[in-house]
């Protein structure tokens, strides 16, 4: 069941937040159980419990929401004919009370193979990594702040065969991270202790939490735990401000294009959310039809507007001017990784490039759009 909203009155970020988690993990769960694994490790490094409404259920909480979106889909494909399906469940929490509560939980449903580990996410890599030895391990990272030793974390991406969304605190980081007392616990963040020297080479125009990020991908890229890196923006929605980032980390290029796809569905919710609180609070109706105003915001910033298709379109033309006779999939990804677009705003500006002569590539077959194999190049002089 995906997340309701009544239960994050307050907390409305968090309520896109899980529901990108969960319409993540179902797709990803389905692609993966129909081809590359029949068994999905879900990891949680920050499990909680800790601000939640559904005390019973935990309904709102990741960890649960987890198991109700993977134990979904692993179910109806076994009603098709599926069979040897494995979720397995690694729940991770330092604070003794919402251990406790872990445990309980997990105590409660001994039907699902959940193990709970106890205390900081980075003292337990070595034992978690042993309770996901085979198959398909999806990580959620959803720390509090940026308390956390990514060196270590990095490294047991790295080890394993899977993804990672981690969930970068862009507000705090936005309002903390330029202070000097905060300057070694950031170095622990970005696995790189003279971070600064490269934080003030920064242009000075960039937020803080623009140049962290730009220096947290960086770090991901040179440890190897990603190939791409891809992310967006939740806002509060009473404040219209971002409050967090969620960044996919994959060596996938599917796993780019599912991204995108989900984050298109999960901007018009977001959108929806922020106006439903808009017309309760002023106690005034809207002009304009919810459907109305959701198109008009999500076509003024989300993927695939104007904007986006622009700058895609400019990446795309500089990367075959680079790369003459790159695939069409691969530079697909790496736009995709870059702008929020999907396959299928690239497959359309590939076409009109190549209609107006800025593009050369051949179409094979009937189908009138490149496929993944398809080399594009410059046109010819």
């Amino acid at each position: 069941m995906p997340p309701r909203i009544e239960n994050y009155q307050g907390r409305e970020q968090s309520f896109i937040k899980h529901l990108f988690l969960n319409k993540y993990l179902e797709s990803a769960a389905y692609k993966l159980f129909q081809g590359r694994s029949p068994i999905f490790n879900f990891v949680d490094a920050f499990a909680g419990p800790w601000r939640v409404s559904d005390t019973n259920m935990y309904s709102d909480a990741s960890f649960s929401q987890a198991i109700e979106t993977l134990e979904t889909v692993r179910r109806s494909l076994l009603d098709m004919g599926r069979s040897g399906l494995k979720v397995r469940f690694r729940f991770c929490e330092r604070n003794p009370a919402s251990v406790a509560k872990l445990q309980e939980f997990a105590a409660d449903k001994p039907e699902f193979d959940i193990r709970v580990f106890s205390d900081a996410f980075e003292d337990n890599l070595d034992d978690i990594r042993s309770a996901c030895q085979s198959g398909f391990t999806f990580t959620f990272i959803d720390p509090t702040g940026w308390n956390v030793e990514s060196a270590k974390v990095f490294h047991f991406l790295r080890s394993l065969n899977g993804e990672f969304l981690f969930n970068f605190m862009a507000e705090e980081v936005n309002r903390h991270a330029g202070w000097d007392g905060v300057s070694a616990s950031v170095g622990r963040f970005l696995a790189d202790p003279v971070w600064k020297d490269a934080f003030e080479a920064m242009p000075e125009d960039s937020s803080n939490e623009a140049k962290i990020l730009q220096l947290l991908k960086a770090k991901m890229r040179e440890a190897r735990a990603a190939t791409y890196l891809t992310d967006m923006a939740i806002r509060k929605p009473r404040e219209d401000r971002i409050k967090m980032r969620l960044i996919l980390g994959t060596h996938s290029g599917v796993g780019v294009e599912v991204f995108r796809t989900i984050q298109e569905k999960v901007e018009k919710e977001a959108v929806r959310t922020r106006h439903t609180i808009e017309t309760v609070e002023s106690g005034q109706s809207q002009l304009f039809p919810e459907d109305q105003i959701i198109a008009f915001e999500t076509d003024r910033d989300g993927v695939g507007c104007s904007g986006h298709i622009g700058r895609a379109t400019e990446l795309l033309l500089r990367t075959v001017s680079q790369r003459p006779g790159i695939a069409f999939g691969p530079l697909a990804s790496e736009v995709m990784e870059q702008v929020p677009v999907r396959r299928t705003h690239l497959n359309k500006i590939a076409v009109e490039q190549r209609n107006e002569g800025r593009l050369s590539f051949s179409f094979s077959g009937t189908k009138k759009t490149p496929k993944s194999t398809t080399r594009l190049w410059p046109p010819a002089d």
